[in-house]
């Protein structure tokens, strides 16, 4: 893998440049201060930049500066994956909205509500049968002092409240701050895209790009060439490509069980037989972002020489960040409960199917993901792999389980159909009880059970042909390990492929014990990996005139990262290419969707240049 010491040379990414620049140019601007990536050209350029020569004789400018070229393109792209201002701010008010009914129907219920009256209310038919006045829920089921007596779940429930209802304010204000920041991003498609709401929602990614790329180019944005398509992608996808590539090489790979909620296939075992999974739930995707993606980069997009030469700092702030994750887990755990329960409990009481449901992790689509692959057509590509995921797995039935399955289905639905029948007959039948419960719960309960049996059955008219199914899911994934050839059929294949799609209830608990096994992660085994991360960042980060520094992968330079397996003109040694050719794939992809106007010989010429 990776030697785990960062090398002194190493540290040449930071002199290293596309184009050479003059002696003299260099000591023009050698002593020139730091300055954010700015389009007011009255300012002198960063150390890290190149101006055109006019600007620097006092040209100016009327465009409003930008501080952030690479937050102004992302938030253009959000701008256009929302679909227009309109969209964006109904779908924040209702966001809004959302947190806020949460976390009032959580307080109420949590702390109102006596659980207890609650079960032992009669009402209806029930008060009747006892010869007692009908209840009233507002006097038996509701506390009238909810925190009398104050014990300690109470105080739990009282701090999840507070913690959660200042996350509600500052969502709020920010509400205001991100509203003009998209006024002027709308401004920005009007007058200079020229494109209003109306025709973003069904122009293509590739036509809006191009606008930007030519807007870029004529307002000057960038002051220190005109950028190019791929130099904006590389600007857009400037942290994912780092994780994609974190993931690719394994880096992310660490020494836990495979029981462990997250964990994903192995990568490696060390010579003592402990095995490397690799695992990136949802919460240590967003720690990994907060604690190293959002803070190696300077404000001229160049990596921070203090941030890779100092892996104790990264070490500090990963537990920091696991210990502060460890004390909030009882309040997020509440939250995610209410929030789960409000959105999905519903769905699986009427649709209990919906439970067996199989989706992608969060970790293969990161291992799926490709370089500069924009999230909503990576989203396009993955879902489109779904249909043919399922279909692979229903070439190893069960016929054991097929036979008890088809024979709890015959009974459940012999009594569902019983109640049908009496529900014809004489509605008012269904409000009779039998063993305390009236015949309404029974007709749930069998309705249940038959439609989960009914799912485990399999498809009498299936044939078995794994090799094509797994084939048909390799034309979206592009994922197929060594490992995996020729054993499409076996059991170890499908286990390892069921890790990466897994049932939508199974992928629900998985992120809530994630919420307790983040910490553990952060506190004890992430930090013993920084040495790699930090060694990873070094050496395959390159800079790129106009962009700064990204991920070598992005880059699609085939001379030093070329894998010659994958149809690559050029071979590089082993550690220095990614991994199941990703690189050759993703120029692939980048070249279809960013060249799909033009013929596909023009593709393939315009691949390997």
């Amino acid at each position: 893998m990776f030697s785990g010491k960062i090398s002194a040379h190493s540290f040449n990414i930071f002199q290293w440049k596309w184009h050479s620049t003059s002696s003299l140019t260099a000591g023009l601007l050698k002593d020139v201060p730091t300055q954010i990536e700015l389009s007011d050209y009255r300012k002198a350029p960063s150390p890290c930049s190149e101006s055109p020569s006019g600007l620097l004789d006092g040209e100016t400018s009327n465009v409003e500066p930008i501080d952030d070229l690479d937050l102004f393109i992302e938030r253009i792209y959000t701008y256009y994956c929302e679909k227009g201002l309109w969209c964006i701010i109904i779908k924040w008010i209702f966001e809004l909205l959302s947190l806020l009914f949460t976390i009032c129907f959580s307080g109420f219920f949590l702390l109102y509500v006596d659980w207890n009256g609650l079960r032992n209310a009669k009402c209806g038919m029930d008060a009747v049968e006892s010869g007692i006045k009908p209840c009233d829920l507002s006097e038996e089921a509701l506390h009238k002092h909810p925190l009398t007596p104050f014990t300690l779940p109470k105080a739990i429930i009282v701090g999840y409240l507070g913690i959660f209802s200042i996350y509600w304010m500052f969502c709020f204000l920010r509400f205001f701050a991100q509203l003009k920041e998209t006024l002027k991003i709308r401004q920005f498609f009007y007058n200079s895209l020229h494109v209003t709401d109306n025709e973003i929602k069904t122009m293509p990614w590739a036509l809006i790009l191009e606008k930007v790329v030519e807007a870029i180019s004529l307002q000057q944005l960038c002051v220190v060439k005109d950028l190019s398509v791929h130099d904006v992608v590389m600007r857009l996808m400037r942290k994912e490509n780092y994780l994609i590539g974190m993931v690719n090489k394994g880096v992310l790979a660490f020494p836990i069980f495979g029981w462990v909620p997250g964990a994903g296939p192995t990568v490696r075992v060390d010579t003592n037989g402990v095995q490397h999974r690799l695992v990136l739930t949802k919460t240590l995707e967003w720690t990994l972002n907060w604690c190293i993606l959002q803070s190696m980069f300077d404000r001229n997009f160049c990596l921070r020489r203090e941030f890779v030469s100092d892996p104790k700092t990264l070490r500090k702030r990963l537990m920091i960040v696991g210990f502060a994750m460890l004390l909030l887990s009882p309040f997020l755990v509440i939250f995610m409960l209410v929030y789960l329960f409000l959105r999905h409990a519903e769905q699986f009481y009427n649709h209990p199917s919906t439970a067996s449901h199989r989706r992608w992790s969060n970790l293969s689509k990161w291992m799926f993901r490709e370089f500069n692959e924009v999230d909503h057509l990576f989203k396009h590509r993955i879902n489109s792999s779904v249909v043919h995921a399922l279909d692979y797995l229903k070439q190893f039935p069960s016929p054991i389980l097929t036979i008890v399955a088809r024979f709890i289905s015959f009974v459940s639905g012999g009594f569902a159909a019983v109640l049908i029948i009496i529900a014809f007959l004489e509605e008012s039948l269904l409000e009779g009880h039998i063993f305390g419960r009236n015949l309404f719960w029974y007709a749930a309960v069998f309705g249940t059970i038959t439609a989960i049996s009914r799912a485990a059955m399999m498809d009498e008219l299936l044939v078995l042909d794994p090799q094509g199914a797994m084939s048909r899911v390799v034309q979206y994934t592009h994922y197929m390990p060594k490992r995996w050839r020729g054993k499409e059929n076996t059991e170890t294949v499908r286990v390892e492929f069921e890790t990466l799609f897994q049932y939508a209830g199974m992928m629900l608990l998985e992120e809530m014990a994630s919420i307790f096994i983040t910490p553990y992660l952060l506190l004890f085994v992430v930090p013993k990996r920084v040495d790699d991360i930090l060694q990873f960042i070094v050496d395959f980060t390159v800079k790129v005139e106009g962009v700064g520094h990204v991920c070598c992968f992005s880059v699609f330079n085939f001379e030093n990262h070329g894998n010659i397996k994958y149809g690559s003109p050029f071979n590089s040694p082993r550690i220095k290419r990614s991994s199941q050719g990703k690189m050759e794939k993703s120029i692939l992809r980048y070249n279809y969707h960013n060249l799909n106007d033009k013929p596909l010989h023009v593709i393939m010429s315009n691949t390997f240049i």
